[in-house]
């Protein structure tokens, strides 16, 4: 391994991976940055005449010698206009004097169209370094697709006594979100601030209030895998940066299948809803799960089951949606669908019209999603099935009222995608879930732990579906339903998203910094000295889960926990403060609740 002593060295380093045959890029010289368009104009037309000749040669009939200039500027319009984005006119191309020119070609499903596939393999990545953005603004690194400007780094050496947090400070607050390779949007797509140990990200400059999210791998085994990445002896913790997500077909793969502008609506003071526009690109988690679980779904069709353990604060709505969405057209090796249709359970009516903004975001296509909202009954839910929409969200509690509804659904293969999959889900509806796709015969009066425990004794898993169960805490029932054998023969989850590196992330807060525990004293008397029945330990037990039950020490005990909530914790985080009230067992939890 190099001795990366600079920040020079850095950028040189990362420049020879990039242009290593196997990596395919192209390293252009920084005087070839067009600074007002963001982009690389020798590389646009490079890769449009590979691609689209004919409709670059029709474009030149009209527009003789101003040709390029035309179009680059028509490009710039369609990317700097209120509705517009580079991300979109990457996707969905431009369209000039009724010609269309595709500005990106993603990776087709199958493999059956030649010409699509010899396409895909002309797109043209390049890469520049010390680019100026400004007079007075150098850029480490800038990748471009097609001659477009879609990723910008800003680079320190551990060494040379700077991390990534210096660099943060450089995106923050001596970079001009209004310089044209900055501009929201319309100009790069993320910005990294990464050192040799870690990355962090940002969609979004903005000054001194620009916010990173870390894309680091985490660092530690299981559940006890924290912030950061691994230090290895033989590379660089960062080495995923260039051996993974800047290969060709990793970055392609973001660009067409990840990333997207989520779209959401706010009130602001006076009562007027706001729209809010975020671009969204993919933690590294969310990435590496998607991956791990669609190549195994490749090669293992709807055979398996698959618990995906994710804190709070992994961003569990996108990665619901960005897994519909490829498990919809998710073909096998042999170029066959794996699955009929993706159906989306979950116990929170609201990420019903969140999961639709999501999916549709990713890939706007009429039919592709169906809500079923509360005017839905299981007829239409029938329907939708046995139809053409090709991914169906409904709330768990509405699923188990289909059961008797959907018939002749044994020959089709389904993707049940289940979000929070503890004992609500686990229980009666989990097996009517099972009954209605599968053909097994599944008691519904019996307790909700019996039926999981005869689901996988009686009937086991179906063969026509897969389960993909999102959980920040499974119970061992649950692993023994969704989870994997490992080689310790236990249950395991199929990827997990610690709880410990969601805090350490800053994610969410860790309630055990912040709690309060109150005591309760009583007193015995034995009325009776010589009372030969009288148990000591067991009447402590039975009086003891006697006063913690009893109504009046609750209902103490409430008063002093909503009196310190409103005096003390309710205007934290900007009003937005939540607690969480701990008991003994679940009877306690009722009788709080």
């Amino acid at each position: 391994m190099n001795n990366i002593l600079s920040e020079k060295e850095y950028q040189r380093y990362i420049i020879d991976q990039l242009v290593k045959p196997e990596c395919g890029y192209v390293e252009a010289p920084a005087a070839e940055f067009d600074r007002l368009f963001a982009m690389n104009r020798k590389a646009l037309f490079a890769f449009l005449e590979a691609t689209q000749p004919e409709k670059l040669q029709a474009l030149r009939k009209i527009y003789k010698e101003k040709t390029e200039d035309t179009l680059v500027a028509f490009i710039n319009q369609q990317e700097t206009r209120a509705n517009g984005s580079r991300l979109d006119v990457l996707k969905h191309g431009v369209e000039l004097a009724n010609i269309h020119l595709d500005l990106m070609y993603t990776k087709p499903a199958t493999t059956f169209n030649k010409e699509l596939n010899a396409l895909y393999h002309k797109n043209i990545f390049t890469v520049s370094e010390e680019v100026w953005a400004s007079d007075d603004e150098r850029i480490d690194l800038v990748i471009f697709l097609n001659g477009l400007a879609i990723i910008t780094f800003e680079l320190k050496c551990n060494a040379a006594g700077q991390s990534y947090q210096d660099a943060i400070y450089q995106y923050r607050m001596q970079r001009n979100p209004k310089d044209r390779l900055f501009l929201w949007k319309a100009g790069s797509l993320v910005n990294f601030a990464m050192d040799l140990e870690q990355v962090y990200m940002c969609t979004r400059l903005s000054g001194s209030s620009t916010f990173f999210l870390p894309f680091n791998m985490g660092c530690g085994e299981g559940i006890q895998v924290g912030a950061g990445n691994p230090l290895l002896k033989d590379e660089y913790s960062v080495h995923y940066m260039w051996d993974d997500i800047l290969q060709k077909d990793s970055l392609l793969e973001i660009l067409g299948k990840f990333m997207f502008i989520e779209v959401s609506e706010k009130e602001d003071a006076n009562g007027k809803v706001k729209k809010n526009e975020t671009v969204i690109f993919p933690r590294y988690h969310q990435l590496d799960v998607l991956r791990k679980v669609l190549a195994d779904v490749k090669e293992n069709g709807s055979s398996l089951n698959y618990l995906l353990q994710h804190s709070a604060g992994s961003g569990k709505t996108n990665e619901i949606a960005w897994l519909a969405h490829r498990l919809a057209s998710l073909h096998s090796a042999d170029n066959k669908i794996i699955f009929d249709n993706i159906i989306i359970c979950t116990d929170r009516v609201v990420v019903d019209r969140q999961l639709q903004q999501a999916v549709l975001g990713i890939e706007h296509k009429e039919g592709l999603i169906r809500v079923m909202d509360d005017q839905c009954n299981s007829t239409d839910l029938a329907n939708a099935l046995g139809g053409n929409t090709k991914i169906v969200a409904t709330t768990i509690q509405k699923f188990p009222y289909i059961v008797d509804s959907v018939k002749g659904l044994k020959n089709k293969h389904f993707a049940v995608i289940i979000d929070e999959a503890h004992s609500s889900t686990s229980g009666k509806n989990m097996a009517a879930i099972t009954k209605s796709l599968g053909s097994g015969e599944v008691e519904t009066d019996v307790d909700v732990e019996d039926i999981i425990t005869d689901e996988i004794q009686r009937n086991g898993k179906q063969p026509n579906v897969s389960m993909f169960a999102f959980t920040a805490t499974p119970k061992p029932t649950t692993l023994q339903l969704f989870g994997r054998v490992n080689e310790q023969g236990q249950y395991e989850a199929f990827h997990i998203y610690s709880m410990k590196q969601a805090i350490e992330e800053g994610f969410i807060l860790d309630v055990l910094q912040n709690y309060i525990t109150y005591d309760t004293f009583f007193r015995l008397n034995k009325e009776i000295e010589d009372d030969p029945e009288m148990k000591t330990n067991d009447a402590k037990r039975q009086i003891a889960r006697f006063v913690q039950l009893h109504e009046t020490n609750i209902s103490q005990r409430i008063e002093v926990i909503i009196e310190h909530f409103r005096q003390n914790v309710m205007q934290e985080l900007n009003g937005q403060a939540k607690a969480m009230v701990i008991t003994e067992s679940r009877a306690g939890a009722v009788k709080y609740r």
